[in-house]
């Protein structure tokens, strides 16, 4: 690459070294991000388990009319309680994911890799041109695409992308889902503690 075009284009912005050292550290917090989310959604279904665990053996252990049956309703409490508070973490850190996946995701368009328009590669073609343009291939669950689709004929920015994908993503409505289990089983067992106090 001579000088002239050096220079035109170091004024254009970022050259494609730097966008590939931008992609790597992004990469990286794709995966640090999403790591988190599941060591998170983790760390509260095992503790959530514990908790009902052990209510459900004192319950069990517990004769009918026994008032000491009145503080086993601490563990539903705990479980409902803890259960939003894991929720809410596992959305931070994947609210996070998804802005470095958005991020990852224009680098990638930038430098031809993934969700380009088109492939200018000179003497390297690859055998297998993605759909999108790209030589990586990019396989989205249906809402994703339709999402990622409609985004880019609208012209969204970024931030609008990352509040659909992070509402329609996978693991935040799993997680979602999970800790809304453990709500309701909380919520059952503490009607069950009640009963078995009242008869």
């Amino acid at each position: 690459m001579g000088e002239t075009e050096k220079r035109t284009e170091m004024k254009e912005g970022l050259n494609r070294q730097e966008l590939f050292a931008l992609h790597a550290h992004y990469e990286s917090v794709v995966k640090d991000m999403l790591d988190f989310c599941y060591q998170y959604l983790n760390f509260y279904t095992g503790f959530l388990t514990a908790i009902l665990a052990a209510t459900l053996t004192g319950l069990l252990s517990i004769k009918h009319g026994d008032l000491r049956a009145l503080a086993l309703l601490l563990g539903p409490l705990l479980t409902i309680v803890f259960a939003r508070i894991g929720y809410s973490n596992v959305t931070v850190f994947y609210r996070r994911y998804i802005e470095a996946w958005v991020v990852t995701v224009n680098l990638e368009a930038m430098l031809g890799i993934r969700y380009a328009e088109s492939i200018e590669m000179g003497a390297y073609t690859p055998a297998y041109v993605s759909g999108s343009g790209g030589f990586l291939p990019v396989i989205e669950r249906a809402p994703i695409k339709k999402i990622l689709d409609t985004a880019k004929s609208e012209k969204w920015d970024a931030e609008k992308v990352v509040r659909k994908v992070a509402k329609a993503g996978d693991t935040l409505a799993n997680a979602r889902n999970t800790f809304l289990s453990f709500g309701l089983i909380g919520f059952i067992l503490s009607v069950f503690i009640g009963l078995s106090v009242v008869f």
